[in-house]
């Protein structure tokens, strides 16, 4: 089902949503995203709070958000004593909301001009499970205005499997995801908060267990309604994360012979796996930390036909013979997202009817 957001069905109320913006070391960023929030809020302020986690920053965030919360009294500030890591940051806030969602927003990312309060009425209208919320990635933010400009929110509410397929590894990306805590609690409790900490990916402990309840409501959000930095991450091992970790955190959820858990290895391995494989082999990923992933790789995907067919070919194969393989990858890749931009015009023309 597809449709466009009608926010005059969506009268304010108490608060409901939790904004989480964990950071560290980065305060010229999250200065523009706190002002951001504040501006986004004036239209919505009773529904949502925003809680700002300062992971024992050494530069100048402190006084950002000194400054900020004697102008915005009703930003809720913590900072930690010692540094715990992105983990320990992200599990100490989700743990303080008391709202029924939460959204947690890198001090790295922006939401569009617009985008929260349509987040909102989203909420009070379809009350997902999930909200997965597409993003455009720019090398640098200066604010809300830049890029795609977003109107009424074009939403699909969908099943479970169908929202796993058009998610996939960017379940992984936290900036993109809205949770109904509430509904988390109801299927695995408190324990989901830190299930999955030092794999790099803790978000999935609150994000996929949500998937394995027949009968909730999963929102994709078609338009680009974030703004991400690129390649302003890094320092874990990239396959490692995205190849081992991954998989072995889906198979955990789900088991090895559920539907869901193949549809996200069978996405990763096709859209994902192959860009970045080739991104390592040339140097050209990113800062991340120097690794050995094949025998990690090996044990979480040898079971998968794609990793022997693909992601070998490209990864251990000479040059000169995985580059006929990685090119054709492009291609497939290439003509699968233009399929998919179109599916997604014409389901957005068919809500506008």
């Amino acid at each position: 089902m597809s449709s466009t957001l009608d926010l005059a069905r969506t009268p304010p109320g108490q608060a409901l949503l939790t904004i989480i913006v964990p950071t560290y070391n980065r305060a010229a960023n999250l200065e523009l995203l706190l002002r951001t929030l504040r501006q986004e809020l004036a239209t919505c302020a009773d529904a949502v709070t925003v809680l700002v986690s300062d992971n024992a920053s050494v530069d100048r965030t402190s006084e950002v958000v000194q400054a900020m919360q004697s102008s915005w009294p009703a930003l809720v500030a913590q900072r930690h004593a010692s540094n715990l890591g992105p983990d320990g940051n992200f599990s100490s806030c989700v743990e303080r909301v008391s709202t029924r969602w939460f959204w947690i927003i890198g001090d790295d990312d922006l939401p569009k001009r617009g985008v929260i309060a349509q987040v909102v009425a989203l909420l009070r209208e379809r009350q997902p499970s999930l909200v997965y919320l597409q993003s455009e990635w720019l090398p640098q933010l200066t604010g809300p205005d830049q890029g795609e400009p977003v109107g009424c929110l074009r939403v699909e509410t969908m099943h479970a499997e169908a929202f796993a397929h058009r998610v996939h590894i960017w379940f992984t990306f936290i900036s993109g995801m809205v949770v109904d805590r509430n509904a988390l609690m109801g299927v695995v409790g408190s324990s989901a908060i830190t299930r999955f900490t030092a794999t790099s990916l803790i978000q999935l402990g609150w994000i996929l267990p949500l998937l394995r309840t027949e009968g909730r409501r999963f929102s994709f959000v078609a338009d680009r309604c974030m703004l991400a930095t690129k390649d302003n991450s890094g320092g874990y091992a990239l396959l490692t994360v995205f190849g081992a970790n991954f998989a072995r955190i889906v198979n955990d959820c789900f088991g090895r012979d559920s539907r869901i858990a193949r549809v996200l290895i069978r996405r990763n391995l096709l859209h994902f796996m192959p860009g970045i494989l080739w991104g390592a082999r040339k140097g050209v990923a990113g800062r991340h930390a120097a690794e050995d992933a094949w025998p990690a790789m090996r044990r979480e995907l040898g079971d998968q036909p794609l990793f022997w067919l693909l992601l070998v070919p490209l990864g251990r194969f000479p040059g000169w013979l995985a580059q006929p393989f990685y090119q054709s990858w492009r291609v497939y890749h290439r003509l699968t997202l233009e399929l998919d931009r179109l599916r997604l015009r014409a389901a957005g023309a068919k809500a506008s009817r």
